[in-house]
């Protein structure tokens, strides 16, 4: 094992015990405030070990699952290469939350192709009867439309069945979503009424 002097510099550096005590004290805070399921993100620090300790996994079961501390349903992903992450540490871990996975950002149609791939392999690999999936963000109508090309026809190949979505609401940051008032609801009644796409929840920033 490699001792901290005999690290070459400059070098990024990682206190493993702040890293968890503060993913803990969330979940604890999290639970204490009614807040019963969680869903970390990893785009600050993209690693499967930060993955594994913002789930509380990297502790013993009997202090994970004493009652004072929020469940972690799943993860936020900002880019490809983090839900490529997250799916391989699925397969390897073959266990919840890491298979369950949102693409935090809405999505465009140049990820399609990588979204659906990826969701292939993770209900090849996975060998639990729930495999998991990878849920995407819709702000816009156009979306649902392109969607639906795509599912109905390029992504026969990859993935049959419906895609779940989340819907994306600008709650006043200004910086994606659609309204909370009726272009909002017209989008989710669209969603809904899509043959191939299922509305899982909403997401916002705050």
């Amino acid at each position: 094992m490699m001792l901290l002097q005999d690290l070459p510099t400059p070098a990024f550096i990682v206190n493993r015990y702040a890293f968890r005590k503060n993913c803990k004290t969330v979940r604890a805070a999290a639970f204490s405030n009614g807040i019963k399921h969680l869903r970390p993100h990893v785009k600050t620090h993209k690693t499967r070990e930060g993955c594994v300790i913002q789930a509380g996994l990297d502790i013993g079961e009997e202090e994970l699952n004493n009652g004072d501390s929020s469940e972690v349903i799943g993860f936020v992903a900002s880019t490809i290469p983090e839900v490529s992450m997250l799916v391989e540490l699925a397969c390897q871990k073959q266990c919840r939350p890491f298979n369950d996975i949102l693409l935090g950002v809405p999505i465009c149609q140049s990820k399609l192709f990588a979204i659906s791939a990826l969701k292939n392999k993770l209900r090849s690999k996975f060998k639990c009867v729930d495999t998991g999936t990878i849920h995407i963000l819709i702000d816009h109508p156009a979306q649902v439309h392109f969607l639906h090309d795509f599912i109905q026809n390029e992504a026969s190949s990859y993935e049959g069945g419906s895609w779940s979505v989340f819907m994306k609401l600008d709650t006043g940051y200004h910086r994606a979503g659609t309204t909370c008032d009726k272009r909002g609801v017209d989008l989710a009644t669209e969603i809904i009424n899509s043959p191939v796409l299922e509305l899982k929840g909403v997401y916002s920033h705050w």
